[in-house]
């Protein structure tokens, strides 16, 4: 009883003490009124922190300002003011936007797959006045080919990649399929050196993060999202392992899953039964070659 009546109190003083001190929080749960019973897939266009930004889908704009403006999931400390950031599925910019916001200096190099979609990414960062971030509009890969990818239209774009056992998701995604160029990655890293690598590429993950293996051996952070798709091979271990191999600390944290996954399996819109935020760091001082 006692701790029901401290839910019931704390959680509504807890919303309130965090409108008033954290400006992020205000500016999400605004944003989220006015957008939360947007129908999906209708441009919409933000004023966020002195930023314009246009965005293809109200409800994956409304995650991706959660994630990353509110919960700063690709928070991280560096101590000169021009980080330099691979930014792999950069989608519309707002992550970006954040490093920009943190790190004005940062030497930024964004990929992003989607060609509606980086549409966008230039938009917002032009529109913005941000001219001095490099933008790919290939996928990340571990060879320079053409690929399937489905199209979304909004933050779920993904390579249908042949490994894909799901033959239902691959014909729910038939209408939507285009090509793709992509980027080896181990050619395209070749003498590249990076402080933070960030990941979310929807499942190609267990692909491209070994193909960044030499980034990976002086890079300080790195974040992956992982995503376990239905039908398909789970990849989880592998990308823990490799991190683990090459000298990271880590911590995960859930963002889709079962709260009882050996009795029941729950699914998410996107397909995947687990997903997870990976983060990685090294200790000061054990990047190799670092230069601070």
């Amino acid at each position: 009883m006692l701790d029901f009546l401290h839910t019931f109190f704390a959680q509504p003083a807890k919303h309130w003490i965090h409108l008033a001190t954290k400006p992020e929080y205000r500016q999400y749960h605004r944003l989220r009124s006015r957008y939360r019973s947007f129908p999906r897939f209708i441009p919409i266009q933000v004023s966020l922190d002195g930023w314009k930004v246009d965005a293809p889908d109200a409800a994956s704009f409304l995650s991706m300002y959660r994630d990353i403006f509110l919960n700063q999931v690709y928070a991280f400390h560096f101590e000169h003011a021009s980080p330099r950031i691979l930014d792999i599925g950069a989608n519309i910019g707002l992550s970006v936007l954040y490093f920009k916001q943190r790190f004005p200096a940062a030497v930024i190099t964004s990929f992003e797959a989607d060609r509606d979609i980086f549409t966008y990414l230039e938009r917002n960062l032009l529109q913005n006045g941000i001219t001095d971030v490099e933008l790919i509009n290939r996928a990340a890969w571990n060879s320079t080919e053409r690929l399937c990818f489905f199209a979304e239209g909004a933050d779920g774009g993904y390579i249908l990649n042949a490994e894909a056992a799901s033959s239902t998701m691959r014909e729910m995604s038939l209408s939507r399929q285009v090509e793709v160029e992509a980027v080896d990655m181990r050619l395209f890293l070749r003498d590249r050196r990076y402080d933070f690598i960030k990941m979310d590429i929807e499942g190609a993950e267990h692909i491209v993060l070994p193909a960044c293996h030499e980034a990976l051996q002086t890079a300080r952070y790195v974040f992956v999202e992982f995503h376990s798709r239905v039908g398909e091979p789970q990849r989880f271990a592998e990308i823990v392992s490799l991190l683990a191999e090459l000298g990271f600390r880590l911590e995960v944290k859930e963002v889709w899953g079962s709260s009882s996954p050996l009795l029941e399996r729950r699914v998410n819109p996107e397909g995947c039964d687990f997903q997870a935020n990976i983060f990685a760091w090294r200790e000061v001082g054990t990047v190799e070659g670092s230069d601070g």
